[in-house]
């Protein structure tokens, strides 16, 4: 992904269920997504999961990209057995 990175930043929505999608906030962002989006190989996931990976970090339990989500954006779901785990 070269040299020259731009910090993106994304609205988070709720979804169906237990899901929520992460969505670029600007026009900006959106633009620094399909870069990164462009420059990487075929097939590679690396922006979701880099994604959740920073979900992950900030909530402190596990999310799954949901790969059948159809909106804007990327789609998660939050794995409901960790979080009851770390509430009780």
């Amino acid at each position: 992904m070269g040299g020259n990175f731009h910090k993106m930043n994304f609205t988070i929505t709720p979804t169906k269920g237990s899901g929520f999608s992460a969505i670029a906030s600007s026009s900006r962002d959106l633009d620094a997504l399909q870069k990164a989006i462009s420059s990487a190989t075929k097939g590679d996931s690396t922006v979701p999961a880099m994604l959740r990976h920073g979900i992950e970090m900030r909530l402190g339990i596990p999310v799954e990209i949901d790969y059948d989500y159809k909106g804007a954006g990327y789609g998660f779901k939050i794995d409901m057995y960790s979080l009851v785990k770390k509430i009780k």
